[in-house]
């Protein structure tokens, strides 16, 4: 349906009749033809062309009224801004993730993973925290998942100082997160925590009191543990990567302890050998409960202003045409 937003021009429009009228009553001699070089018995024309100018400045006038009018159409449309879960990954970027049981190593593998399961949980709000010895906040709940892609690709090993931040506390990472969560809470709308490490608690809260905790605030956890079988060492732009004792460093998964993390929090612990992993997970949390963050009524204006401006350049064009080489005004 075409809608107008200043119609009132339109009431001008029969003021064109008017403009007819005194064009076509007093101004009958106001052009006459090109006089032939030499006499030539003059050939009827059945519609003068002073007819078809007049005609044209009228369809000019009205076009201008009606563009005035600004005449468009709506498309309206209902949008579900979201309908997936509120999820927070925490992801662990201690020194020990540069270990290379996982080509190129465990760090890059936990962005692959990472970057796949924001692709294909494409309806859900995510947030991103990495973790050692301190817990970063990367982005609050977002639904802008290029954003999220953009910050994955730039996690590495050098985004931390090592020596400050070394260690991995998966205990403050867990409560970060859950705080996150619980800040953005919408009601009807599942939650989920998962945590991508490499080993043992080392700093910070005691992991079982923030899975407990995380529990309580009926946040699903899923510990995600990502190594090799064997103990390896860990080595850093080619140099081995040395302990404060000197020594270098060497790291192996002991899943005993996630295990009972998840545990407690009535979660779920998940070893990583491929990215297979990601298909257990997405089967647990298709049957999560998904609520729309927000429905949104859209619509879109469509102008017909742009067409008539087209058509009133085309219609003067012709007028310019017709006035300045096919009639020619007398000398006063």
């Amino acid at each position: 349906m075409i809608k107008f937003d200043t119609i009132y021009w339109l009431f001008l429009s029969p003021a064109l009749l008017l403009y007819v009228y005194y064009r076509f009553r007093f101004k009958k001699n106001d052009a006459v033809p090109y006089a032939p070089l030499q006499y030539k018995k003059p050939a009827r024309i059945r519609f003068p062309l002073r007819h078809v100018k007049l005609f044209i400045e009228a369809l000019v006038l009205f076009a201008v009224f009606l563009a005035l009018t600004e005449p468009h159409k709506l498309l309206e449309r209902n949008m579900v801004i979201d309908r997936g879960l509120d999820i927070v990954m925490a992801l662990d970027v201690s020194a020990s993730m540069q270990a290379a049981d996982f080509p190129p190593n465990r760090l890059e593998f936990l962005k692959k993973i990472s970057s796949s399961f924001i692709e294909r949980n494409n309806t859900s709000r995510i947030g991103v925290f990495i973790f050692a010895r301190d817990v970063f906040s990367q982005t609050p709940l977002t639904t802008d998942h290029s954003i999220l892609q953009d910050l994955i690709k730039g996690i590495g090993f050098a985004v931390i100082d090592h020596n400050e931040s070394g260690g991995t506390a998966i205990g403050d990472a867990i409560l970060a997160a859950s705080d996150s969560l619980i800040k953005n809470k919408k009601e009807g709308r599942d939650q989920v925590l998962i945590i991508i490490t490499d080993g043992e608690n080392s700093h910070g809260v005691d992991p079982l009191l923030a899975a407990h905790y995380a529990k309580s605030k009926n946040i699903r956890l899923y510990v995600v543990g990502v190594a090799g079988e064997e103990p390896v060492p860990v080595y850093v732009d080619g140099s081995p990567y040395l302990t404060p004792s000197g020594e270098t460093l060497i790291t192996s998964l002991d899943d005993t302890q996630l295990k009972t993390i998840a545990r407690e929090a009535g979660g779920k612990f998940y070893r990583a050998k491929n990215s297979k992993v990601l298909e257990q997970i997405f089967d647990e949390l298709s049957r999560m409960e998904r609520t729309p963050i927000e429905i949104k009524k859209l619509s879109d204006k469509i102008s017909y202003v742009p067409h008539i401006s087209i058509g009133i350049f085309l219609l003067f064009s012709i007028w310019l045409i017709l006035d300045g080489f096919f009639i020619r005004r007398p000398m006063r």
